[in-house]
């Protein structure tokens, strides 16, 4: 797990066999696949999720399985791959039977995976939300998007403890997850010459 992320994600990172739902941001969903180190991890569903980005927060892409479209046989693949990888970011294709959330969710308790899912799951252990967001490097009409600044909302049972709140750079305008002042700076203006 990133440091950056321990203030939201409590124990110091997704405990194996947890689930955790991310909402409103595939930048934290994949920030969550950096830190793995040796370990592997799979994306699963989400074809535009950006392998490069990751790489920049600290990733390994070559420790990346991809399958961008696994079809009707979603829930297979995902629990073949608990069994080997360290976690698995998915995204279910449609809201998933209680019967799959049970089995997957017992699959990856029982392969020590973390599983993250960026769509709708019921019973997760963690929650994190992007409850604010707003992008850094845009002026009036020029500019060039450098960066993300999001609040960010962990909720969920045991350790997670009620709504931890935390101001990040999702990405900072070097690419990273870094930790961002709770209001944006203010733009210097040269001063405006009045005439007389």
């Amino acid at each position: 797990m990133l440091p950056v992320l321990h203030e939201v994600v409590p124990e110091g990172g997704l405990r194996p066999g947890s689930v955790t739902v991310v909402e409103g941001s595939p930048t934290l969903a994949l920030a969550l696949t950096a830190g793995l180190g040796e370990r592997w991890c799979a994306v699963v569903g989400l074809p535009e999720a950006h392998i490069p980005a990751a790489a920049s927060m600290g990733g390994d892409p070559m420790r990346v399985l991809l399958v961008d479209d696994p079809g009707r046989r979603w829930a297979d693949v995902v629990a073949a791959l608990t069994d080997g990888c360290a976690l698995v970011l998915t995204r279910p294709p449609d809201r998933p039977a209680p019967q799959v959330v049970r089995r997957l969710t017992a699959l990856a308790r029982r392969n020590g995976c973390a599983l993250v899912v960026t769509g709708p799951w019921e019973g997760a252990n963690l929650r994190l939300r992007v409850e604010e967001g707003h992008w850094a490097g845009l002026g009036t009409g020029t500019g060039h998007l450098r960066g993300r600044r999001a609040l960010v909302v962990s909720s969920g049972r045991g350790a997670a403890g009620p709504g931890r709140r935390v101001w990040l750079w999702l990405p900072a305008p070097d690419g990273t997850v870094a930790p961002a002042a709770e209001t944006p700076e203010t733009p210097v203006r040269a001063p405006v010459a009045v005439a007389g």
